[in-house]
């Protein structure tokens, strides 16, 4: 489970309540708090107040008073698409739910156009999934996306509702049956809008990508999700094998993919994958214990801490380093008995329930091939479904499951 770790200064601050609640509610409009190598708070992220009255106008800014910001072609319909209800009504599927298998099911498996589903979720989902994975068209050239032909609206509607003039309707019109990164942006808008609205307080996102749109990716997830949600990126080797086609030696190979990940929590804990037990092979009368010989750290740069170099029985840090544990917890060894001195080094014994007795993996930002590549992906789909051919892209089961159980 993710679980808040934020180390706050104690010194109470103005509207401290109000801007919490801003911030659970609406944290896209924040900029992203900065931490120091240990994972303390440095400076909370503020409340871009400029950012939020745009959002509040219903139309087009002008450049020169917009601030930073990611525009397109078609981004204002985007939003509208984002506020629409569902135009359509889901019907069950009786022959399949009539399956023997199928009966007793506590899944749901939605078939029909996404944005449409996404508008249905609302209704009963609002808040309450914990994660969700999205994989969308790369707009690779070679993916099949193309903007759907038909927009929402009349031209007159649209004329209407954004104020534009004949010349500004062509150009949203323009991207019609395009694959541009403004068509591409205008259909993955309003989805991941509304994605963002199904996520529960501890919900967590991850969306594949690859180079052809991942830093328009991460700006439109920054304004959506906002600065302060995002996680980090997991790269995934998604391929082992190189391009044998004429321009192959003319470029890079592909060879990984990025998952971006934001989340409602603002500081996560994952949960890491054990790969041992630690061993105390020595006993006492209090029990057993390893013992660790305390080691020593440079003192320069942010990690630096002039209070971190003491002297532990006569003996002090090497010039220009410190001890990686404070006076505080030194003071607590000697007072349990548990630290010496042997051959000019200090011994600290340390039991079970004084530490986590076991070994873990760090959640590094990199899936390798290890977990599935796209074409064991593709193999593995083609097993489960009795089917070959249903997807030309696949994510392999492993990698979903690695990235849901690190976070629940």
């Amino acid at each position: 489970m993710l679980k808040n770790n934020l180390k706050y200064n104690e010194e109470v601050k103005p509207n401290t309540a109000f801007i919490n609640e801003l911030r659970g509610k609406l944290p896209q409009f924040f900029t992203a708090d900065k931490f120091d190598e240990e994972g303390n708070l440095v400076e909370e992220g503020n409340f871009d107040l400029d950012k939020f009255q745009r959002m509040l106008k219903d139309k087009n800014i002008e450049e020169l008073s917009s601030g930073y910001q990611l525009d397109f072609i078609g981004k204002d319909y985007a939003k509208k698409q984002a506020g629409e209800f569902a135009k359509t009504v889901i019907v069950p599927d009786l022959d399949h739910n009539g399956l023997a298998e199928n009966r007793n099911s506590k899944n749901l498996f939605f078939t029909g156009d996404n944005l449409e589903v996404l508008r249905h979720l609302q209704n009963n989902y609002s808040q309450s999934i914990d994660m969700i994975y999205i994989d969308p068209p790369y707009n690779t050239g070679s993916d099949g996306f193309v903007y759907p032909d038909k927009f929402e609206y009349s031209d007159q509607a649209l004329k209407d509702m954004f104020g534009m003039s004949d010349t500004e309707l062509e150009r949203l019109k323009s991207i019609q049956g395009k694959a541009t990164h403004s068509a591409w942006l205008t259909f993955m808008y309003p989805r991941l809008w509304l994605a963002k609205r199904l996520l529960s307080e501890k919900g967590i996102i991850f969306i594949s990508i690859d180079d052809n749109e991942h830093s328009n990716l991460k700006l439109i997830c920054d304004e959506i999700f906002g600065e302060i949600s995002y996680v980090g990126s997991i790269g995934w080797e998604s391929k082992t094998k190189s391009q044998n086609t004429k321009t192959s030696f003319d470029k890079l190979q592909p060879k990984i993919e990025t998952i971006l990940v934001y989340s409602n929590v603002t500081v996560n804990h994952f949960n890491l994958i054990v790969t041992g037990e630690k061993e105390y092979p020595f006993t006492d009368k209090d029990g057993v214990y390893r013992e660790y010989v305390l080691e020593s750290m440079s003192s320069e740069g942010t990690r630096g801490r002039n209070t971190m170099i003491f002297d532990i029985e006569g003996i002090s840090p090497p010039e220009g380093m410190q001890w990686k544990l404070g006076k505080d917890s030194i003071e607590e060894y000697r007072n349990k008995g548990s630290l010496s001195i042997r051959e000019g080094k200090i011994i600290i014994k340390i039991r079970p329930n004084e530490e986590k007795n076991y070994q873990t993996e760090p959640f590094w930002g990199f899936f390798s091939k290890s977990i599935g590549t796209a074409e064991t992906a593709k193999r593995e789909l083609n097993q489960l479904m009795g089917i070959n051919g249903l997807f030309d892209t696949v994510k392999p089961s492993a990698l979903v499951k690695r990235a849901y159980f690190s976070c629940f």
